[in-house]
């Protein structure tokens, strides 16, 4: 595999990366003990991160695993953005990488559950679509921590509110979640398209959502 080339070439290359990146998440996700119904958000991605790089599949995969990275450059007029988790493209360019970000959702607390469907959109996905995170690639990742367990229930609270602020995500009417065109027969994994005002192209977004007990 040639990791010196064009810009573009380093971008292609990443793409063919995903499918990669996406079966590691859920192998080592499924290697985790399960976590308690009111767990953090920042020790569980430590943990999966510590976790990820442990797993033997990372050492035949051409990139680094960093927590908590900084965006330098992130599209005009937007914030740097710190990143849960991204896979860095062992290349000579710092903005070529794909980002996994983590929230928790169905959150169990002393006045039933919380679905956190707000903050998984507005402090996830939105930056991605304004270009603080992966401002200039073409595929990024959410992961939901569903600490209830109940993965359907948490997908279809993540999409209608998706469907109400599609136009804001740059999204086509009616703004729905698709079936994962990497896992299609793997019902925890969905897959939404966007529009970003500063890149051309559409931005694939990669939905993961991993039960916590």
């Amino acid at each position: 595999m040639t990791l010196i080339g064009a810009p573009d070439e380093w971008i292609d290359l990443i793409d063919t990366l995903v499918p990669d990146i996406l079966d590691l998440v859920i192998s080592t996700w499924e290697s985790m003990p399960p976590l308690a119904s009111d767990a953090r958000e920042d020790p569980t991605t430590e943990t999966l991160c510590r976790c990820l790089r442990q797993n033997q599949i990372t050492c035949c995969l051409p990139f680094h695993i960093l927590p908590q990275m900084v965006e330098l450059d992130p599209a005009v007029g937007e914030d740097q953005g710190r990143m849960d988790i991204v896979f860095l493209l062992l290349v000579p360019r710092e903005d070529i990488y794909f980002c996994l970000e983590c929230k928790r959702l169905n959150v169990v607390g002393d006045h039933g559950i919380r679905p956190y469907t707000s903050e998984y959109v507005t402090h996830g996905i939105l930056r991605f679509i304004r270009g603080q995170y992966a401002a200039q690639v073409r595929q990024g990742g959410m992961l939901g921590y569903v600490l209830d367990g109940n993965i359907a229930q948490a997908i279809q609270n993540v999409s209608r509110v998706i469907r109400n602020r599609f136009e804001e995500l740059g999204m086509e009417s009616p703004g729905e979640m698709l079936p994962s065109s990497v896992r299609p027969d793997d019902s925890r994994l969905k897959e939404t398209h966007h529009s970003r005002q500063h890149l051309s192209g559409t931005f694939q977004m990669h939905h993961i959502f991993a039960a916590g007990s």
